[in-house]
C-alpha cells in the first residue's frame, strides 16, 4: 500500500464504494449528489472581490469540522484543490502580488497545532507560484466567531482583532487572503480593513466554504 492510500483511503466517505483514480474523499457520484458548489456571488465590506467554491453544509461542513478540530490535516489538500480552481479563475483579473491568510491567536495555534487557512494558502501558493506571507496577527482573548450567532455582535467581536505583522510587506500590494468558513464576512472584512489601513492597494478573498446565502422574502 502506497503513502497516498494511507492518507486517502480508497473508499468514498459517504457510500463506501471504491474510489477511482484521481478521486479523493468522495466519489464523483456522491460529490455531485451533495450539491456542494457555491454558485451565488456575494460581497464583503473592504474586500474588492470575494468568492468561495463550496457551500458550508452537509458533508462539507463535517469535513471542515474534522479538518479544524479533529486533526485531519490531510483534508488541507482536498480543500486546497477547490480553492485553487476558484482563485485561478480570477487571478488574471486580480493580479495579486502574494497570498496571505486569516490568522489565529497564539493560544489557538498551540492547542490545534496548525492554522487551517495557512495550510491551504501554502498549497495553492506553491501551485500558483506566488509567495505566501504572514501579514496579520490576531490579538489575544478574541472570542471565537463560531460561538457568536448575532451578526452585529460578530462584527463588534473582530472590530479590533487584527494588527499588521509587517507593514513593509503590505504597502501598495494587491493581496489575496484565504479563510476557511465565510459566514457574515465580519472576519474577512476586518482583515481587509486592517490591510488597507496598512497601505494595501487591493484585497481579494477566497474562502474554502461559504454558509448558505439566505434569500430575502419578497
Amino acid at each position: 500500500m502506497g503513502i497516498l492510500e494511507l492518507i486517502y483511503p480508497n473508499k468514498c466517505k459517504l457510500c463506501s464504494c471504491e474510489l477511482l483514480n484521481g478521486e479523493r474523499i468522495l466519489c464523483s457520484d456522491c460529490f455531485e449528489s451533495e450539491d456542494v458548489y457555491l454558485y451565488e456571488s456575494f460581497n464583503i465590506n473592504f474586500v474588492d472581490e470575494v468568492d468561495a467554491p463550496l457551500v458550508y453544509k452537509d458533508f462539507v461542513r463535517k469535513a471542515i469540522h474534522e479538518y479544524k478540530f479533529n486533526g485531519r490535516k490531510i483534508y488541507a489538500d482536498w480543500f486546497a484543490n477547490f480553492v485553487l480552481k476558484c482563485a485561478l479563475s480570477k487571478i488574471d483579473k486580480w493580479n495579486v502580488d502574494f497570498i496571505t491568510y486569516v490568522p489565529m491567536s497564539s493560544l489557538s495555534i498551540f492547542k490545534r497545532g496548525y492554522n487551517q487557512a495557512e495550510l491551504v494558502a501554502k498549497i495553492i501558493g506553491k501551485d500558483m507560484n506566488l509567495p505566501v506571507l504572514k501579514t496579520l496577527k490576531k490579538r489575544a482573548f478574541v472570542k471565537r466567531q463560531s460561538l457568536i450567532t448575532d451578526n452585529e455582535k460578530r462584527m463588534k467581536n473582530v472590530e479590533r482583532a487584527f494588527i499588521p505583522f509587517n507593514v513593509q510587506d503590505i504597502a501598495y500590494k494587491r493581496i489575496l487572503i484565504i479563510d476557511d468558513v465565510i459566514t457574515t464576512g465580519a472576519t474577512i472584512s476586518m482583515c481587509a480593513k486592517t490591510l488597507k489601513e496598512s497601505g494595501a492597494s487591493a484585497v481579494f478573498a477566497v474562502g474554502m466554504t461559504k454558509t448558505p446565502i439566505k434569500r430575502q422574502k419578497i
